[in-house]
């Protein structure tokens, strides 16, 4: 359901104005709007001292959030903490710091990872390389090569230029690059030269100091290692302090930003906002606690509130709560309209049912939903169903329960009642459709009930037509026709006046909606046969254990499509055909004023 919400004006002395926006924060109920100007009073300005402010806030907060970030790439992670941060000058000073001394560490560490790279890459190479820069009268090239092709072209055609004289050695390096070193005579080195510079071949740096170069690679790892401990001692002095720092921060910011929506005069000043309305009376008690009994709460009346919409909050019962991330994928429902959650918590999974209705991979759903936390409870109940139908319909992984148990279904079996199945899925389109109608009927009838009249009549027309059809089939007693084309013939005209001559149209797509519900019995009849098929596969091949494997692949692929197909097809029907009718998207989300914490970041 969506909350009720009351919007709220406070007012109170100029001099009061922080105390209140912090009692606000502290409360964290007030989703603050523009005041509207009232008695004299006008947007605040704010003066040169405040702007200054901001900037140091927002540039001490930019330091702490490096500073984090880059502890972070350093391998120390600071957790969140809450408690008294040190004074605003001097929590800016110590992340200013930080952030300055930290980034010296990141790029020493930078450069050091690099150098290890490189020495990592140069070490299988150190035996060969000792060895060629020890002969006398010789050149080494130490050359990158991306293919392995590479390296037999330019073997063999160095090999041809210089006749045998020269001596190379390789190495490929798990990325797939291969170090060459080249080793000829002084007298040919230009030579070389030149023909790797023609046919452009990649030069890596030989390294200097040959004797130094694994003692160096020691060194490298313990200067990383010394600076990650560097990192994690500053972290043990100063990470609760950034991570109190970088909430003080945040929250004082948030504080201006509310600020920056009151209207004041010299003396006074009004704040406006939005809160659920069983909250009213106890912010009024927490504002008087805790900043005076000078400050007043008062309820704007709905007819002063200027055409802004109030936020939307939706409350559901624990059961239902889950649904609500089904209904997060659609903007919010206008305030003032319907929640739809508690409708897709019903049929979701009872249309997942209807099509799925198999009890062997009901319980499969189950179990998998023991893996899916806080979304558990929806896997559970389109299991429940799953199992339900799955009993009516007398399946289990197909016709295996047959076959094995001798189950007979207490309803019919899609396998050969595909017409009532068909039938059945129309019906669940109809009644579906005619909720959604008359959820339209009863929400618009307070402020439209010209429309409120038009979706009731409409709805009453779907019906006249469904009898009008099985009365033509002789499904109901034939004296019913005549009647209900009657009052179709008198309904339509007065829907067309009431809502335009596009109610004809929308009739129109409300009946091709009830009949796109074919798809339940479309899918569902197709998951069924799959399974039936798998199960042959056991004797379709000469060994048991390969048929056996065969079925398995297959139920495993049927039971990945019956989880995707249904899942999309289902919200399809609630999405398109079922909200089409009544739902009403474009609610504000409300977003009160509170303390800043890393989870509401965004």
């Amino acid at each position: 359901m969506i909350i009720e919400m009351a919007r709220i004006r406070v007012l109170g002395p100029r001099a009061r104005l922080d105390a209140t926006v912090r009692a606000l924060q502290d409360r964290g109920v007030v989703h603050v709007v523009d005041a509207a100007p009232v008695g004299g009073l006008r947007r605040r300005d704010v003066d040169p001292i405040e702007r200054r402010r901001r900037r140091n806030l927002t540039r001490a907060l930019g330091d702490v959030e490096h500073a984090l970030d880059v502890l972070r790439t350093l391998g120390v992670a600071i957790e969140d903490r809450t408690g008294v941060a040190p004074p605003e000058p001097l929590a800016a000073r110590i992340a200013g710091h930080l952030a300055t001394e930290l980034d010296r560490l990141a790029a020493r560490e930078r450069a050091l990872r690099d150098e290890r790279d490189t020495l990592r890459a140069y070490e299988p190479l150190f035996p060969a390389l000792e060895e060629m820069l020890r002969a006398h009268h010789a050149t080494v090239f130490l050359l990158v090569l991306r293919t392995a092709a590479a390296l037999d072209a330019l073997r063999t055609a160095l090999e041809r230029r210089l006749d045998g004289a020269i001596e190379i050695r390789a190495h490929t390096q798990p990325s797939g690059d291969t170090f060459v070193l080249v080793a000829a005579p002084v007298t040919q080195a230009a030579e070389i030269e030149h023909q790797l510079v023609e046919a452009r071949v990649d030069r890596a740096p030989l390294p200097g100091a040959l004797d130094r170069l694994r003692p160096r690679l020691a060194e490298v790892e313990r200067e990383l290692a010394d600076i990650r401990e560097e990192a994690a001692a500053i972290a043990r002095r100063h990470g609760d302090d950034l991570a109190r720092a970088r909430r003080m921060f945040h929250d004082a910011l948030l504080r201006l930003e509310a600020e920056d929506h009151a209207a004041a005069t010299a003396r006074a000043f009004v704040l406006e906002g939005w809160l659920p309305a069983r909250e009213r009376a106890d912010l009024a008690r927490a504002l008087t606690s805790a900043v005076g009994p000078d400050i007043a709460v008062e309820e704007v009346g709905r007819d002063e509130w200027s055409g802004d919409e109030a936020p939307v909050v939706l409350d559901n019962p624990p059961l239902f709560r889950p649904f609500e991330a089904l209904i997060s994928l659609l903007p919010l429902p206008r305030y003032g309209t319907v929640d739809p959650t508690p409708f897709i918590a019903v049929f979701f999974p009872m249309l997942f049912g209807v099509i799925v209705g198999d009890v062997g991979y009901g319980v499969v759903i189950a179990l998998l939903g023991l893996l899916l936390g806080k979304y558990a409870r929806i896997a559970y109940a389109v299991a429940f169903y799953t199992v339900v139908f799955g009993l009516l319909y007398g399946e289990l992984f197909g016709d295996l329960g047959t076959r094995w148990f001798g189950m007979r279904p207490l309803w019919f079996d899609r396998q050969e009642a595909v017409l009532g199945f068909l039938v059945l899925a129309i019906a669940l389109g109809l009644v579906h459709l005619l909720l959604g109608l008359v959820i339209a009927a009863v929400s618009r009838w307070r402020g439209h009930r010209r429309e409120a009249i038009g979706r009731g009549l409409t709805a009453v027309m779907l019906v006249l037509v469904a009898v009008a059809l099985l009365a033509l089939f002789e499904q109901l007693p034939g004296v019913l026709l005549t009647p209900a084309v009657i009052g179709l013939l008198v309904a339509l005209p007065v829907v067309i006046v009431l809502e335009g001559i596009t109610a004809l149209f929308d009739f129109m797509t409300i009946l091709g909606h009830v009949m796109s519900y074919a798809r339940v019995m479309a899918l569902g009849t197709a998951s069924v046969m799959l399974a039936v098929v798998a199960n042959k596969m056991h004797g379709a091949f000469g060994s048991a254990a390969i048929g056996v494997a065969f079925a398995l692949v297959f139920h495993l692929v049927n039971f990945a499509i019956t989880l995707f197909s249904p899942t999309i097809h289902v919200m399809r029907l609630h999405y398109v055909e079922f909200f089409g009718t009544f739902f009403e998207p474009g609610g504000g989300p409300y977003r009160p004023l509170r303390h800043w914490s890393p989870g509401a970041a965004s």
